[in-house]
């Protein structure tokens, strides 16, 4: 089954409001190529079910923030469909307080709050430069596969 329809099957299970007000995205993870293929490829096997990002580098004028039941369309570096993904929790905290269970439903690395905080402050410092600090808010995404 491609993409398109996962996607519309998906939608199809859902009652009509829900449909209506299912939001769709499109996007990789990472700011290299190699980060973008290694992370596509840790979610579509069910390894990575979370995500992180600075609040801060929201544009609340142009920019939307993910909300729970979205769905996203994970890209690779070369842009093909990887897989599709469908939040289930969305929350907000400062970078110090991300938890063991969110480091460890990234993925990554160890999957360690350790190494975690280590490839996220390396990369939101890239992002944003030294205004980056652990007080900052970071938005944290849950997601699950899905799979039809």
């Amino acid at each position: 089954m491609n993409i398109n329809q996962i996607i519309e099957t998906y939608l199809k299970s859902l009652s009509e409001e829900e449909r209506e007000n299912t939001h769709i995205e499109r996007y990789s993870f990472g700011n290299t190529t190699e980060m973008e293929d290694e992370l596509a490829l840790l979610v579509a096997k069910g390894e990575k079910k979370a995500t992180t990002s600075l609040l801060a580098l929201y544009d609340p004028d142009n920019e939307r923030i993910p909300e729970k039941g979205d769905l996203n369309i994970i890209l690779d570096s070369k842009g093909n469909e990887v897989c599709v993904t469908r939040n289930t929790r969305i929350y907000s905290v400062p970078f110090r307080e991300v938890s063991e269970n969110h480091a460890f439903m990234e993925g990554e690395g160890d999957k360690s709050l350790d190494y975690w905080r280590k490839v996220h402050i390396k990369f939101f410092k890239e992002e944003f430069g030294d205004k980056f600090n652990e007080d900052m808010e970071v938005l944290c995404e849950e997601f699950e596969l899905v799979k039809l």
